[in-house]
């Protein structure tokens, strides 16, 4: 009795075993490879040129309006009515004018961001495919998305994905 309930155990044992030993588990950290591919670092490059550009412009509206103001509060109480009248709408304009330029500058950044990252996203998931079909990965999951708390090293694809990617590239 004792033989029979041990085959049996192990018979409907080895379907997990065998189960668990076909899986093979990747991780990859996306962040790490945007940061430190070329084609990542390109973006990055371009991306921040034209920052720096749209800042400066930010910059030189704000120097406008902050000499505006300071003219006003030097000058206000020697004006006509009129004049500090069209002053402070002049002042109130560009203020608006400044406020907007940012609004439209972050929304343009970040637009540009996304493009930027989804054209990367899109190229690595070619990658990561190729990668996952070749050397038989049943999953390949994000490290910092994915919610992974700890994975050996040996199973960490990021590395190799970078390198691929900068061949590709």
């Amino acid at each position: 009795m004792r033989v029979l309930l041990l085959v049996l155990g192990l018979l409907l044992l080895t379907p997990v075993v065998s189960y668990s030993q076909a899986n093979k588990i990747g991780v990859i950290d996306l962040q790490m490879v945007i940061a430190n591919s070329k084609a990542g670092k390109a973006a990055k490059s371009a991306f921040e040129a034209e920052f720096k550009q749209k800042q400066q412009i930010i910059e030189s509206k704000n120097a406008q309006l902050e000499a505006l103001k300071n003219e006003f509060i030097q000058n206000g109480p020697v004006m006509n009515e009129t004049t500090r009248k069209q002053k402070a709408e002049q002042i109130d304009r560009l203020d608006k004018d400044l406020q907007r330029s940012r609004a439209d500058f972050r929304d343009e950044l970040q637009r540009k961001d996304y493009e930027l990252l989804e054209k990367i996203l899109k190229d690595l998931d070619g990658i990561l495919q190729s990668i996952g079909t070749s050397e038989g990965y049943t999953i390949i999951i994000e490290k910092t998305e994915g919610g992974v708390i700890f994975s050996i090293p040996s199973i960490d694809l990021t590395q190799k994905v970078i390198q691929a990617y900068d061949a590709k590239n």
